[in-house]
């Protein structure tokens, strides 16, 4: 018992270290707990990239962000401006927590950047709010109404098919289904697409059922739709700029596939584009195939993660929740990094970017007592009262055993 129960231990505790830090037990809504250590390992990573001499600490937080500026990346510059009072000297940390006391409005991160934009040269505070005003506008700008889903890069994209008299009439969208053809295409573009894909032309067929999924959401009106439209835009404009990683292009591809399955797709198709019809009745069959090809319990999956893309898309938005995505391989990535959004907002923008696949690191989840945790620690610790109560048998008869006996009187 004793030499088993000395195999046994280690086995279970294997078990229990890996099921609570492994990210298997990453729940899709991150406790406070966890949210709080993240923040805490996120302002330490902060200091630790600055120089220990002080007029390095300024240089340094002033090239990074100017370098953001450069670069166009308004949340990464954000960020930064952020981590102000991690990266400034104490000195130069007391003035600026000072100065952002001192702001009226505001949330404390508003007041924050505020302060810290102020520590800037001019010229850097003036591109700064080109660069805000300039992202301001292209949020509110929409795409071309055509959409590119060959395997083309994504600086040429496909001319748009030529209007027939066919067409339907253009009726007066809502803002929101605007936004959404703006982002995901129309079910023309789909119909188009969707006719290539069957005979054989290169089409990629991951932004296909993106696509076909998000318009497919597109006729309800609730907010778990809002969500998934919101995700699947922020996918496809990832996976058109090339910033998947292939891990995670395999991961959504079969959560894809599940969703949206070959065997009930292609059929679907083939039958809506059998006869002869005009553009009009030719779309509403191919919407007709994509809602009815859709697998509930493989959609239920796929909108768990969709879920993580549009929480990381609302904390930052959707061009840094592609930053974010870019160094993501998987469902725990993917839940470390909404961790990582949750815990610092547009500072995890700055660290992604800084940092790179290291970043996955600063998350920190904790133990998530599972059910099957408890039990199994619940064992160890009955394997290990079993292994000191048999320590305590052996000993004690080994001891009665030597013990010299008394000799009886005569």
């Amino acid at each position: 018992m004793f030499n088993s129960l000395l195999i046994l231990m280690p086995v279970i505790a294997a078990q229990i270290l890996g099921a609570a830090f492994s990210g298997a037990t990453f729940s899709d809504a991150p406790t406070v707990e966890a949210i709080d250590q993240t923040r805490r390992n996120m302002d330490e990573s902060f200091a630790a990239m600055a120089p220990r001499n002080a007029d390095d600490k300024y240089k340094f937080w002033h090239d990074i962000v100017s370098r953001e500026l450069t670069a166009r990346d308004v949340t990464a510059a954000r960020g930064f401006l952020l981590t102000a009072p991690q990266m400034l000297s104490r000195e130069e940390v007391k003035e600026l927590m000072a100065a952002a006391d001192a702001e009226v409005t505001g949330t404390e991160d508003e007041r924050i950047a505020l302060a810290a934009l102020r520590k800037l040269p001019v010229e850097v505070s003036q591109r700064f709010a080109e660069a805000s005003g300039a992202a301001r506008n292209m949020s509110t700008l929409t795409e071309p109404v055509s959409d590119t889903i060959t395997e083309t890069p994504a600086e040429e994209p496909e001319p748009a098919p030529a209007a027939t008299e066919d067409a339907p009439p253009e009726e007066a969208p809502s803002p929101v289904a605007e936004a959404r053809f703006a982002m995901l295409g129309t079910h023309a573009d789909l119909a188009n697409h969707s006719e290539r894909w069957l005979q054989g032309d290169r089409v990629d067929e991951l932004v296909l059922k993106i696509t076909g999924i998000g318009l497919a959401e597109s006729s309800a009106q609730d907010a778990t739709a809002e969500a998934n439209i919101r995700a699947l835009s922020i996918l496809k404009s990832a996976r058109r700029s090339r910033r998947m990683t292939p891990e995670f292009t395999d991961y959504i591809t079969d959560r894809l596939d599940a969703a949206l399955p070959d065997s009930a797709l292609k059929p679907a198709l083939e039958e809506a584009f059998t006869d002869l019809a005009t553009t009009k009745v030719r779309v509403e069959r191919v919407r007709a195939a994509y809602a009815g090809a859709i697998n509930p319990k493989g959609l239920a999956r796929l909108e768990s993660d969709l879920a993580q893309i549009n929480r990381i898309g609302t904390l930052t938005d959707p061009a840094a929740a592609v930053t974010l995505i870019e160094q993501v391989r998987d469902g725990a990535d993917l839940r470390r990094v909404r961790l990582i959004a949750e815990a610092g907002g547009d500072r995890s923008v700055a660290l992604v970017k800084q940092m790179g696949p290291s970043a996955m690191r600063i998350a920190d989840t904790g133990v998530r007592w599972t059910r099957e945790l408890v039990l199994q620690f619940m064992g160890l610790t009955a394997a290990g009262l079993v292994l000191f109560w048999v320590t305590l048998s052996t000993l004690r008869r080994t001891l009665l055993r030597r013990r010299p006996r008394l000799e009886a009187p005569q």
